[in-house]
């Protein structure tokens, strides 16, 4: 089974499958198994990235999709931005799109969601510039039969795409090809995006040293709640520059208490998809020596952190 294959199958009976029970369908299963194996291998996607397919919760999505999350940044379609490839609801074709999460948008901004998702999107499409020539940008067409519809949202979401009619699916490797150039679309936005505002104290300290994204990049890796966990389950939870063991002196209050420091050379964030190891990246420190060795040259070399800094 090759990817353009697997997408004509959807396409082809999705219409049928939806007028049968949902419950273990097999084509159900066939988009959220087979379909995200043969991504996940065909670009080499590393653990930083969740890749997901979905035909609904419980009932036939109008538009089903396969979504490739940077972990970074989102781990649901709910939230932040992500590629997806978009079935349409009429079934003559997909979209690969870089796109936004909507639920989180609805919420906040209701009746003006697509508003709000179409200034957005205009606004990542800036920060492309040029990278993006070549591509649609914009909304997508989806052929949605209600305004209302997630597939709708989906629609205004959309920040650049390409569209493949049924009988116009490009060959498996042209399709790795693109999707490969919308992974380094992905990985330019995450490095540049701007979620945190302008410079913090903290940020103006580190910009001595490295520049404002590659620390912001830093420091979204380092708050990665399941990157950090694991890191933590790996090693005692004891700082590795000044010893301090926050249960030794705080309790229960301190038990299993440290910052998972990321040990990545910013210089080495710019530019790739970094592969992301718990066991490899990171050490634990307390919050003193955390902070310190990001106001240092040595935030990645902690053995010579404490040789040049570490006065205890």
């Amino acid at each position: 089974m090759i990817l353009n294959e697997a997408f004509e199958i959807v396409l082809s009976e999705y219409p049928q499958a939806v007028r049968q029970p949902f419950n273990r369908h097999p084509l159900a299963k066939f988009v959220r198994t087979k379909i995200v194996e043969l991504i996940t291998t065909g670009v080499d996607l590393n653990s930083r990235y969740l890749v997901r397919g979905s035909t609904g919760q419980g009932a036939w999505a109008r538009c089903p999709w396969v979504a490739i999350f940077d972990r970074l940044i989102t781990e649901s379609a709910q939230k932040g931005f992500y590629i997806v490839y978009l079935f349409k609801e009429d079934y003559s074709g997909l979209y690969l799109s870089l796109n936004q999460g909507v639920t989180t948008i609805r919420l906040e901004y209701k009746s003006d969601t697509k508003k709000a998702l179409r200034i957005k999107a205009n606004d990542y499409l800036a920060r492309l510039g040029e990278k993006a020539s070549g591509l649609n940008h914009g909304p997508i067409d989806l052929s949605t039969t209600s305004s209302s519809t997630l597939g709708a949202d989906y629609e205004a979401g959309s920040i650049c795409s390409v569209y493949y009619p049924i009988n116009e699916i490009p060959s498996t490797d042209i399709l790795f090809k693109v999707l490969s150039r919308f992974l380094s679309l992905y990985s330019y936005l995450v490095e540049n995006d701007s979620v945190f505002g302008g410079t913090t104290v903290e940020e103006d300290e580190e910009l001595y040293f490295e520049d404002l994204t590659k620390i912001r990049l830093h420091k979204r890796i380092e708050r990665n709640t399941n990157l950090a966990l694991a890191a933590k389950a790996l090693y005692k939870p004891i700082c590795q520059v000044c010893g301090f063991d926050f249960f030794k002196h705080y309790g229960e209050i301190g038990k299993n208490y440290i910052e998972a420091h990321h040990l990545t050379p910013l210089s080495g964030l710019k530019g790739q998809r970094l592969k992301l190891s718990p066991s490899k990246d990171f050490a634990l420190l307390c919050s003193n020596c955390h902070r310190m060795i990001h106001r240092s040259e040595f935030i990645s070399d902690i053995e010579g952190f404490k040789k040049a800094h570490y006065k205890g």
